[in-house]
C-alpha cells in the first residue's frame, strides 16, 4: 500500500546531478561549434565536439551522483527513527512507478529497497510502496535514460495484483559512480531472482 513522507529528492538535487555535467562540457561544445562554423566539421572542430561528448559522459559518471551519500544518510536516519536498528536486507536505490515521466531524471524518488521474506518494500523520501512476493512474476532489466549512454538501467520487478499488471522500477545508487551502480544492478537482479525462486 503506497504512502507518502516528506520528499528529499528535490529539483535542486536533481539539477546538480544532471545539469552540472553538461555545464562542464559546455565550453568545449561552444568552442567546437565556433570552429565548425569557420573551418567545417574537421580537425580542431571535430576534436572539440568529440571532446565535449567525452567530458559530458565522464562528468555524468563521476559527478552525476553528487550528494548521494547525504541522501542515503538522511534516508537511513528516517528509517532508524521508524524502525530502530532494523537489520533487514536493503539497498539504496532510485525508484519510479511505471506512470512516472521525469523530464530531468528517471528517478521519481530515492530511498531503500528492503527485501523481506514475503515482500519487497520501497522506503523513500516521498513514496512508500510494498509489493507482495505472491504478486511478483519476474525480475528483468529495463532500459532508462542512463542505458542510452551506457551508464545503467532499471531493475524491473513485474507481476500482477488482483488481475492488474504491476511494476516497481529501481536502480542502485549505493556506489559513487553510475558505472559502479550498473554492476550493482546486475547483482541486484540476480539476488531478486534468487529471492523470487526461494
Amino acid at each position: 500500500m503506497p504512502s507518502e513522507g516528506r520528499p528529499i529528492w528535490t529539483l535542486g538535487r536533481q539539477l546538480v546531478g544532471n545539469i552540472v555535467p553538461l555545464l562542464i562540457a559546455l565550453p568545449l561544445l561552444v568552442l567546437g561549434g565556433i570552429k565548425a562554423q569557420t573551418e567545417g566539421f574537421f580537425g580542431q572542430a571535430l576534436l572539440l565536439l568529440l571532446g565535449s561528448v567525452s567530458v559530458a559522459w565522464l562528468a555524468t559518471n563521476f559527478i552525476g551522483l553528487a550528494g548521494g551519500w547525504g541522501l542515503k544518510a538522511e534516508m537511513g536516519r528516517r528509517l532508524h527513527q521508524e524502525r530502530p536498528f532494523d537489520k533487514s536486507e536493503k539497498l539504496f536505490v532510485g525508484f519510479s512507478r511505471p506512470q512516472f515521466s521525469g523530464w530531468l531524471d528517471p528517478h521519481e524518488d530515492v530511498g531503500f529497497l528492503i527485501i523481506h521474506a514475503d515482500r519487497l518494500e520501497f522506503f523513500g523520501g516521498g513514496r512508500r510502496v510494498e509489493l507482495s512476493k505472491s504478486n511478483v512474476e519476474k525480475i528483468r532489466f529495463k532500459p532508462n535514460i542512463h542505458t542510452w549512454v551506457g551508464l545503467g538501467g532499471w531493475t524491473a520487478i513485474e507481476g500482477q495484483a488482483d488481475g492488474t499488471p504491476v511494476r516497481m522500477l529501481v536502480e542502485p545508487r549505493e556506489r559513487p559512480t553510475h558505472l559502479g551502480n550498473a554492476v550493482l544492478g546486475r547483482r541486484l537482479r540476480k539476488r531478486l531472482a534468487e529471492w523470487l525462486s526461494a
